[in-house]
């Protein structure tokens, strides 16, 4: 049995700030061991966080597989299971290929004005009141509302949605999660299945939505399965927000916590992009990346790993390693290059990267454009609870049209 590690990714101090563990991963001389209990049977976890080590592991698909079905019975298997996210080519290959038109650059496009409206009804109410928790009135809704009309969700139902894709993704943090919230991820699950089971069956689905599109790809070629239309809409639901939330609210935090940069960008809108690509390496959406099993003897930093191993990409520690990034744990929003994996490498890379993107680049945009003085009204804002992805309970903020005197 291999050393556990001695970080304790359950302890208040980690939540609040990770970053010294992170550096703690990296200087070791091995990768460090991580026992946990899941269904699969495994009783621990394989950590790697140099940048090296995790854009390998992250591009690996012939020594490491993503497919939960090696190790959980068909049988046990649910629609989250089954999602583009966790298979392997040639079925995420095939998938993949059904999907990605809607998030190309002419889809993203077409979807510009709609974010943009979007965006100045939620700054105008947070205008009309002064004083505003960003994440609430603005983080949150701004993407629910956007994977709402890209996925053909009634906007009213969206809370549903994201009370469901909440209790999920806490229950399925394997490092932190109790086990009252375990157990409310199979509950959740069903219900959200259950839900989109019924949007699937619509005779006539919203136009330009992807269950448009899948069901005339399906009518067409025969495929996807029903099955497979369910699991696309889960990750759609899974990933299409969470990670722009924390976007929006880490990159509004770290621009408040830098004001020399957040000036900069102020006076240099034309940097929105690389100011965008810094707030995602410097305060990482998504921690780690999510499940990996080897299925051959895979050699890396020192180490063998045998078949059936677990390991995991921390992402956002390979995002502050100074053999990539010069100064590391400097925010700067000029930085070039930067070659951060806050979405991913090689196959699996997220298909929603240009809609975040997008989203994040109007709304930082609209926002520094319309309030000329945003302050902080919390010293020490709260992180939620989770150790998988990184993002904020609240961010208490004033928004005034007055400039700073």
């Amino acid at each position: 049995m291999p050393t556990a590690t001695s970080i304790d990714l359950q302890s208040r101090k980690f939540i609040a700030d990770p970053y010294p563990a992170y550096r703690e991963l990296r200087e070791a001389r091995h990768p460090q061991w991580l026992p946990h209990r899941d269904r699969t049977g495994t009783d621990g976890i394989w950590l790697f966080a140099r940048y090296n080590d995790v854009a390998g592991i992250l591009r690996d698909t012939q020594s490491i597989s993503k497919d939960v079905s090696r190790l959980v019975p068909v049988d046990r298997l649910t629609a989250f299971d089954r999602m583009l996210l966790n298979l392997d080519p040639p079925e995420h290959t095939r998938l993949r290929a059904v999907v990605a038109p809607l998030f190309g650059v002419r889809r993203i496009a077409q979807l510009e004005a709609t974010i943009e409206a979007i965006v100045e009804e939620l700054l105008s109410d947070i205008e009309a009141e002064g004083e505003a928790d960003f994440m609430a009135r603005f983080a949150v809704p701004l993407p629910i509302r956007v994977v709402a009309g890209v996925l053909g969700v009634p906007p009213a139902d969206m809370a549903r949605i994201k009370a469901w894709t909440d209790d999920m993704i806490t229950g399925l943090d394997s490092a932190r999660a109790s086990e009252q919230a375990r157990t409310k991820v199979a509950s959740s699950m069903g219900a959200m299945t259950d839900y989109l089971r019924g949007l699937i069956a619509r005779e006539k689905q919203p136009q330009g939505s992807l269950l448009e599109h899948v069901a005339a790809v399906r009518q067409e070629v025969g495929t996807p399965t029903p099955d497979e239309v369910l699991s696309l809409c889960v990750l759609m639901v899974l990933a299409g927000h969470e990670t722009t939330v924390n976007l929006l609210g880490n990159g509004l935090l770290s621009l408040l916590r830098h004001p020399a940069q957040l000036e900069r960008l102020r006076r240099k809108p034309e940097l929105i992009a690389t100011a965008i690509d810094e707030m995602l390496r410097f305060e990482s959406p998504l921690q780690r990346a999510t499940y990996r099993i080897t299925i051959a003897p895979y050699r890396i930093s020192g180490v063998t790993l045998e078949p059936g191993q677990q390991l995991s990409a921390v992402m956002a520690a390979a995002n502050r390693d100074a053999s990539e990034f010069p100064s590391p744990d400097i925010f700067d929003i000029a930085r070039k290059p930067n070659r951060h994996l806050a979405f991913g490498k090689g196959v699996h890379k997220c298909l929603g990267e240009r809609l975040a993107k997008a989203e994040a680049r109007i709304a930082f945009t609209r926002l520094l454009k319309r309030f000329p003085r945003i302050e902080l009204l919390d010293e020490e804002p709260q992180w939620q609870d989770k150790t998988l992805f990184r993002g904020l309970k609240a961010l208490r903020a004033s928004f005034s049209l007055q400039g700073m005197p």
